[in-house]
């Protein structure tokens, strides 16, 4: 089931191509397995079939799934290769951005590296309560 967020800034379209990409990446969907049809999915999500059909679009242009005429649209064999290199970069954007905050702070790199296992233990303490449903 795939949701998306009519409130938000970002277009549906996109919140689409994010939901697949993070369905791949987590193995919900696999190769060569088949999404749903445009139809489907717009009705599902209550929206206009071309949101999907653009989302599809991009998709398949980006390498993510292809179509077969007649057949609709699959996941492509090395998506799960893209997904990983694409999370690579925004991991990436993200730790940059955390450096550069922080040497506007002037903290030095043991500063830094202390304050991130400090915040990676406290979000797995975290993920630990969840999973017990605490």
């Amino acid at each position: 089931m795939m949701k998306v967020n009519t409130l938000s800034f970002i277009p549906i379209y996109e919140q689409i191509k994010e939901e697949i990409k993070r369905k791949i990446s987590l193995g919900d969907l696999k190769p060569k397995e088949p999404l749903p049809s445009i139809r489907d999915l717009a009705e599902e999500l209550l929206i206009n079939p071309n949101t999907v059909a653009r989302a599809y679009r991009e998709l398949e242009l980006e390498g993510f799934i292809y179509t077969r005429k007649g057949k609709g649209c699959y996941v492509t064999a090395d998506s799960t290769a893209l997904v990983r290199k694409e999370r690579e970069a925004i991991l990436n954007q993200i730790i940059d951005n955390a450096i550069e905050e922080a040497k506007r702070f002037n903290l030095t790199f043991k500063e830094i590296k202390k304050k991130f296992e400090q915040r990676f233990d406290l979000a797995m303490e975290d993920k630990k309560k969840e999973e017990k449903g605490e």
